[in-house]
């Protein structure tokens, strides 16, 4: 006699809801979030999505504007219009690209016991938890910082809740 192999209904029904749990691990539920929002970590991945890299970035409430690690930064004029050239390393691979982004507007920066500066603000499309933001950056040196990117309150706001005692909920990244 021909064995025949097929799948029962439990078994379909399991293997979906498996399926569906795996594609909702960047999502937690959390009993004070409202709809539509995603629990974050104090350390997340984040995609740059025209450089096509993905680094670590920190999570700051208190930031204002999220901020990007930057160096050789030169403002430019193209068909009369201000735009920014900079190199962004990925410190893991050591990886540099040279990317150029349209200048939204400069913002006066005063750090504690430091002379203010003038920074740059692009605009840049990422994606954080699954979700495609296109949001403003200022550009800076961050090399003296753990992570190359800060996440602000403006990617922040109505898209995320930050629980600070997790870290890389979206998805697993490597540290190192």
């Amino acid at each position: 006699m021909k064995k025949t192999s097929f799948v029962t209904v439990p078994m379909l029904i399991a293997v979906s809801v498996a399926i569906l749990c795996v594609s909702c691990a960047g999502s937690r539920p959390h009993p004070d979030a409202p709809p539509g929002r995603q629990v974050i970590g104090e350390v997340e991945p984040v995609t740059l999505v025209k450089a096509g890299v993905t680094l670590p970035a920190r999570i700051d409430t208190g930031a204002t504007t999220s901020s990007l690690d930057a160096t050789n930064i030169k403002n430019f004029e193209r068909d009369g219009k201000k735009w920014v050239r900079f190199t962004l390393t990925d410190r893991k691979s050591k990886e540099a690209r040279e990317l150029e982004r349209k200048l939204s507007r400069t913002v006066k920066i005063t750090s504690h016991g430091k002379k203010s500066q003038g920074r740059p603000v692009i605009k840049m499309k990422i994606m954080l938890g699954g979700v495609e933001l296109y949001k403003e950056f200022t550009l800076t040196d961050r090399s003296e910082f753990t992570y190359q990117i800060l996440i602000g309150r403006n990617v922040l706001e109505g898209e995320f809740i930050v629980d600070v005692t997790l870290k890389n909920v979206t998805t697993p990244m490597d540290e190192e």
